[in-house]
């Protein structure tokens, strides 16, 4: 349930706000989903383990490295792109930030060409914001201006950031506070 624009949460039989998902709310997620990474951090994985244990989305996939031939393995509906790079992660596949860049590019054009939903999602918050031009930063700007919905762990917003996006693009902004948070938002995007 809906209350001017705050997240509703059923409880033991009560209606009870919950203030720890602020700003829009949550969009209707679409399926088939494929879950995702812009940078090669460890966000997707939790992301993903965050949407099974929500209950609501059964019909999702997970690949860490998608190619834009990969969008079209099933028939998505929707691509959740989580932001966040780390040079271990980047490491361990082989590649450099340029050629993620890359990769994140064509998959972006491939995920707009085929009319996929696109969610952003920054679970990690401040620990994946880095300096103008550094890898998350990078990440952000190949990712976010072209999404369709954000949702934003608070702590990695406090610049203003993906409110300046938000703004710009006309996509939905969610802000949560804490990482498990993004379970409630994902149980409201894929209610029945």
């Amino acid at each position: 349930m809906w209350v001017a624009g705050a997240v509703m949460v059923w409880v033991g039989g009560a209606v009870a706000a919950s203030p720890s998902v602020t700003g829009a709310p949550p969009v209707k997620g679409l399926a088939p989903l494929l879950i995702t990474n812009a940078g090669q951090g460890p966000g997707a994985k939790m992301a993903r383990l965050l949407v099974q244990r929500s209950g609501a989305m059964t019909d999702f996939d997970y690949n860490a490295e998608p190619q834009p031939a990969d969008l079209h393995a099933k028939p998505l509906k929707s691509l959740m792109v989580v932001l966040g790079s780390t040079a271990k992660g980047l490491g361990a596949s082989g590649i450099t930030i340029d050629q993620e860049i890359a990769r994140l590019n064509a998959m972006m054009a491939e995920a707009k060409k085929m009319r996929l939903q696109v969610i952003c999602v920054l679970l990690e918050g401040k620990a994946r914001r880095g300096k103008p031009g550094g890898a998350d930063e990078r990440c952000i700007d190949a990712i976010a201006p072209f999404a369709d919905y954000l949702v934003v762990k608070k702590d990695g917003n406090e610049d203003g950031r993906f409110d300046a996006i938000a703004k710009q693009s006309g996509a939905p902004l969610t802000i949560i506070d804490d990482a498990v948070d993004f379970g409630e938002v994902v149980k409201r995007m894929y209610a029945k």
